[in-house]
């Protein structure tokens, strides 16, 4: 992946108050774990020849599972 291909959003909030310095806040709320792992792509080629031959496996279940939260173009 390049560099240009990354996206980050970072929200903040900066509030400029009548004594000139601005005030800025981030969110504090973590993020909340989905229990979802990048698993790179020759990591899903084993996984997947592991399938085949018969093993199961939670990264096997992810990589194979539908993502019910992606958006349709």
């Amino acid at each position: 992946m390049r560099a240009r291909e990354f996206v980050i959003n970072v929200p903040i909030t900066i509030k400029i108050n009548g004594d000139g310095d601005p005030e800025i806040s981030t969110d504090s709320q973590e993020a909340p774990d989905t229990g979802v792992a990048f698993i790179p792509p020759l990591q899903q080629k084993i996984e997947m020849m592991k399938a085949n031959s018969g093993k199961e496996s939670d990264l096997l279940d992810q990589i194979i599972s539908d993502d019910d939260d992606t958006e349709a173009d």
